[in-house]
């Protein structure tokens, strides 16, 4: 993860916190901990203080340098995290190839859409007559049939032809559920993008960068921000 905006414009730069734990990878959320900030889980970000810009080793030798991380910590940091498709890092996303051909351009017919249901979430062209790789059309899930097919309510512009292919994602910047929630992967620097939509840690989805299998990402802000007015 890395922050590429802030809302409200202005400079933005990474402050030095104390650590209670260990940062192995750079590039994770940091949350409030009892004896510094620490990692977050995978599905928990509360009181965060934004997104680390480096490592550092805890410690609690006496002799040992002080730990150290350095933390993009702006309340309306925009977050940038590679969508992946799996909770491992760098996994790609399931490619759907459609098998039902849909005239009115609103059913995705393929087995793989899996189980973890991605209503509220976004469908994009990969290939096919609406278009393909960066510039195909995206539409809101809005329906979600198990191992079967996923329904959107706003008609893709040409009819979905078998064969044509697409690629799905948890998340919307106007989702009812996809727009609130984020899953980390097991390393935390990267956004699992194979979980039912609405699950996972508190944020608020700002935007996407809807290309391809491996090469999609998921931008964010944190809402439960220990310098912001949202803390719960």
């Amino acid at each position: 993860m890395k922050i590429v905006n802030t809302l409200y414009g202005g400079t933005h730069y990474a402050k030095q916190y104390k650590i209670g734990a260990t940062f192995v990878t750079r590039g994770i959320i940091a949350i409030n901990g009892t004896a510094g900030v620490i990692p977050s889980t995978t599905v928990d970000f509360a009181d965060s203080y934004g997104v680390t810009a480096d490592t550092g080793t805890y410690s609690t030798t006496q002799g040992d340098a002080e730990g150290l991380v350095s933390i993009y910590n702006r309340p309306d940091a925009i977050f940038e995290a590679l969508m992946s498709g799996g909770a491992a890092a760098n996994t790609a996303l399931t490619t759907l190839t459609n098998t039902v051909a849909s005239a009115a351009g609103t059913v995705i017919s393929d087995t793989d859409v899996g189980t973890a249901s991605m209503a509220n979430g976004v469908v994009w062209s990969l290939s096919g007559a609406n278009g393909g790789g960066p510039g195909g059309q995206s539409r809101v899930i809005t329906t979600f049939s198990a191992s079967v097919s996923i329904t959107v309510t706003v008609p893709f512009l040409s009819d979905i032809a078998v064969g044509d292919t697409f690629l799905m994602c948890p998340w919307s910047s106007n989702g009812a559920a996809g727009n609130g929630t984020l899953q980390a992967t097991t390393l935390f620097d990267q956004a699992n993008a194979a979980i039912v939509s609405g699950t996972g840690g508190e944020v608020a989805i700002y935007d996407m960068v809807l290309d391809g299998t491996t090469n999609s990402k998921v931008r964010f802000l944190v809402i439960d921000h220990m310098l912001g007015q949202n803390t719960v």
